[in-house]
């Protein structure tokens, strides 16, 4: 359904849409759960039409207004016609697909965080910005999700409270997903000050091992001497090694095997 806009009347009344009516106007209240989920819009105000059985809620500060079904109380019965059930059993269990309960997510000693349940490390995706979603703003979007390929669920904080809540994986939560390696250790790039003239030799694959980041570098041939911009080009008439990891460059020392590192 597409969002409206409501006009307030000189009377302080707020009409319905699509009826007509004045609309009842309910103060917003605390972040809430609702059907196990934050409705973080649950601090602004509402305004009711129980005529159409919806009521409209403000999309952040637009001047635009979403609509959602009214969700009717259940009449109360007689005193004497109430019957006391007894209350289900609370399974206990750690499988986030069937209970989810706000847990926290300690952070490894190298800043990476483990699913509670199989204690594989999460996938990390970070937030993204604020959509409609079925008809409905999702405000929770823009939070990052620590997601759990081998339980089908993801964990997102509740706020800022350091407690987090499993959600099922949905096929958007899935394209691409791959199970998370343990964190690498930055790699250690030397300074060019430090490098000095090396022996490369390219192997079989016309590459050889960067001596300032450790990747493949790609061996290229000098040439001829070109004219550029009406000045002639010496840079590339010697054979040179290019690493596109760290954009070295390595250039031959004339008459030798040894290769000195480059500005360009």
């Amino acid at each position: 359904m597409s969002l409206r806009k409501l006009q307030k009347q000189a009377d302080g009344a707020w009409l319905c849409p699509v009826c007509g009516h004045q609309m009842k106007v309910v103060e917003g209240g605390a972040v809430a759960l609702v059907n196990g989920k934050l409705d973080m819009e649950n601090y602004k105000p509402r305004y009711e039409c129980e005529t159409c059985g919806v009521f409209y809620r403000e999309v952040m500060s637009t001047g635009y207004y979403d609509v959602f079904p009214l969700e009717k109380a259940p009449k109360e019965e007689p005193e004497t016609k109430k019957e006391v059930k007894a209350a289900p059993p609370i399974t206990r269990t750690h499988d986030t697909r069937t209970v989810s309960v706000p847990v926290p997510l300690p952070k490894e000693s190298d800043g990476s965080r483990r699913c509670p349940k199989c204690h594989r490390p999460f996938r990390f995706v970070d937030g993204g910005p604020v959509r409609i979603v079925d008809g409905k703003v999702d405000m929770e979007n823009t939070k990052p999700k620590y997601e759990c390929d081998s339980c089908g669920v993801f964990y997102r904080e509740i706020m800022t409270s350091g407690y987090y809540l499993a959600y099922p994986q949905t096929d958007e939560d899935k394209v691409d997903a791959k199970p998370v390696e343990q964190k690498q250790k930055p790699k250690k790039i030397i300074k060019t000050g430090d490098i000095p003239p090396t022996l490369l030799k390219r192997d079989k694959n016309n590459q050889a091992k960067c001596p300032r980041c450790g990747e493949m570098m790609d061996y290229m041939e000098g040439g001829a001497v070109r004219l550029v911009d009406g000045v002639p080009d010496m840079d590339n008439i010697y054979d040179r090694f290019i690493c596109s990891e760290c954009s070295s460059v390595y250039r031959r020392i004339a008459g030798t095997d040894y290769y000195q590192w480059s500005e360009k």
